[in-house]
């Protein structure tokens, strides 16, 4: 789900009111159905390959990094109760871990999936975390080697930015290192993610 999540969640219910029938002989029942309800979805089940663990004492640095995130963000893209953990004074780490805990078991369309979308944010594992040596400030130049001689069939992603930086005159030379650091940020949604994929094989160090 996300920018590009990849989940598509339906929030519609299904199903609809009948017609009640008429003559004496019918009750209003008789031609009318009862309205169908789509099952509610768990976040927790929707986000099980990308959240993280409560538990992993080996992921306290990327609680710090959504603890950091959620300073940052707008007070309007938060529900209320995420929204009295950025205003805590003194808020840590584990404040933000334990609203995660207490809030995985809603459903997808809690507030308008204003929860969900929540959740995504500040709960789940981004591409980064999963990578192995990714470029943050370091050299990029072997990375764009390494994709100006890919050869194809490439991603659509991956084929624009060889084109681009093949130019040889007026091409973007950071189109690489833009798109790695976009893509950096997305949700961590399984390794058969193309955006995963593309990021494991050209943005990261030998």
């Amino acid at each position: 789900m996300s920018s590009s999540l990849a989940f598509k969640v339906s929030l519609a219910a299904l199903g609809g009111a009948g017609v009640a029938g008429g003559g004496l002989l019918l009750g209003k029942n008789a031609l009318s159905s009862s309205p169908e309800e789509k099952p509610k979805e768990l976040i927790s089940k929707v986000l099980e390959k990308s959240l993280m663990s409560f538990t992993d004492s080996g992921l306290s640095s990327n609680w710090e990094a959504r603890k950091t995130k959620l300073g940052k963000a707008q007070d309007s893209d938060l529900i209320p109760s995420l929204k009295r953990v950025k205003g805590k004074s003194g808020h840590t780490a584990d404040d933000v871990k334990q609203w995660c805990k207490e809030n995985v078991g809603g459903f997808v369309d809690d507030e308008d999936g204003r929860k969900f979308k929540n959740v995504s944010d500040y709960c789940t594992f981004n591409i980064k975390d999963k990578l192995t040596n990714a470029i943050s400030n370091g050299d990029w130049n072997a990375a764009k080697e390494k994709i100006k001689k890919a050869a194809d069939p490439l991603s659509p992603d991956m084929s624009a930015i060889k084109t681009e930086l093949n130019k040889t005159q007026g091409g973007n030379d950071n189109a690489l290192k833009e798109w790695c650091e976009k893509s950096y940020d997305k949700m961590f949604i399984g390794e058969q993610d193309q955006s995963f994929k593309d990021a494991s094989s050209y943005c990261v160090s030998a």
